[in-house]
């Protein structure tokens, strides 16, 4: 069989042909593999050009056909992997789906104020401020200007010497209900400025977009990809997460060096409810070449934004590259579950009460009373789901606590509840979790 007429057949199959039939067709066939990249570009190109009202999607031979190895027929679009990554919106180097803005460059506001980055995308408004003066952070508000009574104010914080890293939340509805805006008005440190954003682009996709392939660990819905740039002397490497389910989030990527997260929600009365949490730092990424020398990915200095997707390193520009990524962290930004809980006047009582998180399932074991103004809960976490994803922690809240600390290791997990008043009964929402997927993805970059 020549190229001509494999190129024949590969344009003619089915989307549902299996794996194992188009294996059998090549099998013993040598392929001129850049000869059939211009070849099956062509075809597609020509195929679109007839389609009546079909939306035509700049297209990558070498992504679709080289990455994947010939392994999806296309006979009618592009793979659904590499759809997958189609109108992603960078801000900053994240990620995201749909309109974003951010700011191009620092900002000051005055002499000792000064914005370095902001960004604004559905359900996410953040910022970071530089400043020597002691701010107040419950008084900080950001009003859109294309919404006026919209009022967003800081629903969480971390903070090193004079930086402040501020999450944003909807004051005026009481959620995390952000719409993306370009122009609003910041009141901070007693005074009211303007600030203008740009708008992100979506993801230049006429670049190539480089598959990941996961080795023994299978995980459905998640799509990992890479764009190799150069930029200030580097070679950059950009790496794009895309999900099947549209509410699950990048959190990081890579495997987090600590296992075991401890949060804390506190609700400090007029100064609101402040949250901390373990880190999410992961280990270093690398890249390696034909020879299997190593290259590590480093944050640039430059970087603006979290979790932090494209990274520059050493390696040579003319050589073909792999990426190892053992894993990523996502999460939804979304309540999952609310319920009464019955706490004790003493002892232990046994719940058993499920939380169904979509991608894996965790279990309330019991609870018990262990002083008037105090309850321990005990959880089972991992208890339905692909073993390759776990559960890494989320939000156990309740508006009767003054102060949750909640405790995740492996497969167990502590909440312990303090509250002013001896109570018996309280609202749970479940929200916020994030979990580690352990994809083991390898991408080559060829």
């Amino acid at each position: 069989m020549n190229e001509d007429k494999l190129i024949e057949l590969l344009s003619n199959f089915d989307d549902d042909l299996v794996e194992k039939e188009i294996d059998k067709l090549l099998e013993g066939v040598e392929i001129d593999m850049d000869s059939i990249n211009k070849k099956a570009n062509k075809k597609l190109n020509d195929h679109n050009e007839k389609g009546k009202g079909r939306k035509r999607f700049p297209y990558v031979a070498a992504a679709c056909v080289c990455l994947l190895c010939i392994t999806t027929a296309y006979a009618d679009d592009i793979s659904g992997v590499i759809k997958s990554f189609f109108n992603k919106t960078p801000v900053y180097s994240t990620i995201v789906d749909g309109d974003a803005y951010y700011l191009k460059e620092s900002y000051p506001l005055n002499k000792d104020i000064q914005i370095k980055n902001a960004m604004v995308s559905e359900g996410k408004l953040e910022m970071e401020v530089t400043t020597s003066l002691n701010l107040k952070l419950e008084d900080i508000k950001i009003t859109p200007k294309n919404d006026p009574n919209k009022v967003y104010c800081v629903g969480g914080y971390s903070g090193e010497e004079n930086e402040y890293f501020l999450s944003f939340m909807n004051k005026t509805e009481k959620n995390y209900n952000i719409k993306p805006f370009k122009d609003f008005n910041i009141y901070i440190a007693g005074d009211t400025y303007d600030v203008s954003l740009e708008e992100a682009k979506s993801l230049d996709v006429e670049d190539k977009i480089y598959t990941g392939d996961a080795t023994e660990n299978n995980i459905e819905g998640v799509n990992m990809g890479a764009q190799k740039l150069y930029k200030n002397g580097k070679v950059n490497i950009q790496l794009i997460a895309a999900f099947d389910d549209k509410d699950l989030k990048l959190t990081s990527l890579g495997k987090p060096t600590e296992t075991k997260v401890v949060s804390t929600t506190e609700n400090r009365g007029k100064e609101g409810i402040m949250g901390s949490s373990t880190s999410s730092k992961a280990e270093d990424l690398y890249v390696f070449d034909e020879s299997n020398d190593e290259y590590k990915l480093e944050i640039p200095k430059d970087a603006k934004g979290r979790p932090v997707t494209t990274f520059e390193t050493n390696a040579p520009k003319d050589k073909n590259l792999t990426l190892k990524l053992p894993a990523i962290i996502a999460g939804y930004e979304k309540t999952m579950d609310s319920f009464e809980l019955n706490i004790p006047k003493e002892g232990e009582v046994t719940l058993n009460k499920e939380i169904d998180f979509n991608i894996q399932k965790a279990v309330v074991k019991n609870i018990k009373r262990v002083s008037p103004t105090s309850a321990q809960v005990e959880l089972e976490l991992n208890t339905d789901g692909d073993e390759n994803i776990n559960i890494r922690s989320f939000d156990f809240y309740s508006a009767d606590m003054g102060k949750i600390v909640a405790e995740f290791d492996g497969d167990k997990g502590i909440v312990n509840l303090e509250f002013d008043k001896n109570i018996d009964t309280t609202n749970i929402e479940i929200s916020y979790p994030d979990f580690v997927m352990n994809g083991n993805w390898i991408i080559d970059m060829k």
